[in-house]
């Protein structure tokens, strides 16, 4: 059984780590924002351990004309629960969350495998690939929330 809560930020930086950015240091795994009020962390929790990580910050991107838009960000599953839908429900919870704040949309710097897996949840792509440096090549994908309800 997994649940799906809020973290604290130093809660994902060992996922973010292993996961994301294996060849730089854990202290590169503080992100910019993290600790700003209106951030928020989740987990997935299996067994008491931390299996599935997603965080979200406030701003807008300049590419999406939707204010008060959310960008998800260092979103990650550990190779033992891949497959079992803990990335979609860390989707959702956000999604449910950032809705109750009458967030009108959520966007991703997605990485070019992961582009289906947002696809499958109804994010639309926006322009091409690009390469944010020592991560590697992304697109840009976004949802608007006005059909998401405050009540998933």
């Amino acid at each position: 059984m997994v649940e799906i809560k809020r973290i604290r930020p130093e809660q994902t930086y060992e996922l973010r780590h292993r996961i994301l950015r294996p060849h730089q240091e854990i202290k590169d795994c503080q992100y910019p924002g993290d600790l700003d009020s209106t951030t928020s962390h989740f987990g997935a929790i299996c067994s008491e351990q931390i299996v599935g990580i997603l965080s979200v910050y406030k701003i807008n991107h300049n590419d999406i004309d939707l204010p008060n838009s959310w960008q998800l960000r260092a979103m990650a599953t550990a190779e033992s629960v891949r497959g079992k839908g803990y990335g979609a429900m860390l989707i959702e919870r956000v999604e449910s969350t950032i809705a109750d704040q009458n967030g009108q949309c959520i966007w991703a710097n997605a990485r070019i495998h992961a582009v289906g897996f947002y696809q499958n949840l109804d994010y639309a792509v926006i322009g091409y690939e690009f390469d944010i440096p020592n991560v590697g090549p992304h697109q840009l994908v976004y949802k608007q929330l006005s059909t998401v309800s405050a009540t998933n």
